[in-house]
């Protein structure tokens, strides 16, 4: 994945305003390293995973990062951890949501 895709990618998830303070944090994270030329495969990975997760729903998912055939098992390694990210992410989100409505009103 290229650099102005990993910049979309991360200005749409964002934009939505849905991303807590640690994922807000990663996505930064994630684009400075682009930006600085050291993006790491897994991170490419779960920022792909994300984006289709939330974003992207039925749209096809963005290819690994450029790993080669050689690299098949790590490639499907990475995948995992990224869906397993996305699903983490969301669940926390969920969590979130629900303490939200049942806090006690003040």
């Amino acid at each position: 994945m290229n650099l102005p895709e990993i910049e979309r990618l991360v200005s749409e998830l964002l934009a939505t305003g849905d991303m807590n303070e640690d994922t807000r944090a990663d996505l930064e994270r994630i684009l400075a390293e682009a930006r600085a030329g050291q993006a790491h495969a897994d991170d490419v990975d779960y920022l792909a995973a994300l984006h289709a997760r939330l974003l992207s729903a039925g749209a096809p998912e963005t290819e690994p990062s450029g790993l080669s055939q050689a690299g098949d098992d790590k490639a499907a390694l990475h995948a995992e951890i990224a869906r397993l990210r996305a699903e983490l992410e969301a669940a926390h989100r969920t969590i979130a949501d629900l303490r939200a409505q049942i806090a006690p009103e003040a």
